[in-house]
């Protein structure tokens, strides 16, 4: 009885401070998501750093170089991407105003060769079409009047980065030091993991971006969109967020082409060219370039998907996959968590009898992590 107690303890513990960790990362996500990046970015550029430190003797002067070398080249895309989203957004009034003439088009001739009568739902979908059609404006002009918040999360994000790229030392020996003697060599062995997990994921990303960036970019030139490098490069962006990227990406240089292009071929050829490259990308370029250092499978990256858009919003989406693929990196570390490790790889349907026939003892059940034999088992 006392021991049925010990463990409903403990389960209770574990579920109220699940739910406070749960509400803290709502409440203070202004500092923790700039941290989760600048944690990520920094062990991308770990390299580079350890890079400069093999010619500069002292730390700071070498990071700050890390730093030129890393911004310069994002401080040029952006201004790219700043001076065609300012043109974009100089002629989306006319664009938006095409649009609608389009979609006028559209249902009167609807109306004369199907005989569809213009019911209610039809008068209010023509009625608010403009409105709908100028959502991608006001989406772009919230994001310039954000601007600020975007400045200061970003500056957050390179403060926190300098930091724990100067102090990586230190913070690695606290965590080792949170590791009996014994465990220590597992607890090296898990993080030089993570590190190459996280490291060589946001490569592969970067490799998909600048792939995708020359596919979509040959294909609307070849169509003849305007600003194709431009619409381009925004869907291989746009990538980042698994599934729906690509998607989104689409939809704004379909509706360029739909607003000025004087037949119908082009909108439809860039239909053709965004179902094919998203085929592509999900089937062989993200598999292959991305999905060898992220081993979940597509059931927990849409769970994990929610989940963090739910907590975090859409940097909650961006992260939720690679936070998903290191948690299962370190339940496979850990004996009562590593069948749930197991449940999350990416080759769970053909591991179906590994449960049973590798992990049938109590070590690793669930219900083991709480037990009061569990104290027994640490102290030794």
């Amino acid at each position: 009885m006392s021991q049925s107690a010990g463990t409903l303890q403990r389960l209770a513990y574990f579920l109220i401070i699940a739910v406070i960790t749960v509400y803290i990362m709502v409440i203070g996500k202004f500092i923790i998501v700039p941290l989760v990046f600048a944690a990520l970015l920094s062990i991308m550029v770990v390299p580079v750093s350890r890079f400069m430190e093999r010619y500069i003797r002292w730390k700071v002067p070498a990071i700050l170089l890390t730093f030129l070398a890393v911004l310069i080249p994002v401080s040029g895309i952006i201004m790219f991407f700043s001076y065609q989203l300012g043109d974009v957004i100089q002629n989306m009034p006319a664009i938006t105003g095409n649009l609608k003439q389009t979609a006028d088009t559209f249902f009167t001739w609807l109306e004369e060769h199907f005989g569809i009568t213009r019911a209610q739902s039809w008068d209010w979908l023509r009625a608010n079409f403009s409105t709908i059609l100028e959502s991608p404006l006001e989406f772009f002009r919230g994001g310039l009047t954000s601007s600020t918040t975007f400045l200061v999360n970003l500056l957050m994000v390179l403060i926190f980065m300098f930091f724990f790229l100067l102090y990586r030392g230190a913070i690695r020996n606290f965590i080792l030091l949170q590791f009996r003697p014994a465990g220590r060599e597992e607890g090296r062995e898990i993080l030089s993991q993570i590190q190459h997990l996280v490291r060589h994921y946001l490569y592969g990303l970067l490799t998909v971006i600048l792939i995708l960036a020359v596919l979509n970019s040959i294909g609307l030139l070849i169509i003849g969109v305007g600003y194709a490098v431009f619409w381009a490069s925004l869907a291989a962006f746009l990538s980042i967020i698994p599934y729906i990227g690509t998607t989104l990406g689409g939809l704004l240089p379909f509706m360029y082409s739909v607003a000025t292009a004087a037949t119908w071929w082009q909108p439809a050829a860039v239909v053709i060219l965004y179902v094919s490259i998203q085929q592509v990308e999900g089937n062989l370029i993200t598999p292959y370039v991305v999905g060898s250092n992220v081993k979940i499978n597509p059931f927990i990256a849409i769970i994990s998907l929610i989940v963090g858009g739910v907590i975090w919003g859409l940097a909650g989406v961006i992260l939720g996959i690679p936070i998903a693929a290191i948690l299962k990196l370190i339940f496979d570390h850990t004996d009562a968590l590593k069948p749930v490790g197991a449940l999350m790889s990416r080759d769970l349907h053909e591991k179906e009898d590994v449960f049973l026939e590798q992990w049938d003892e109590d070590k690793h059940r669930i219900s083991g992590f709480f037990s009061n034999d569990r104290d027994g088992a640490d102290s030794k």
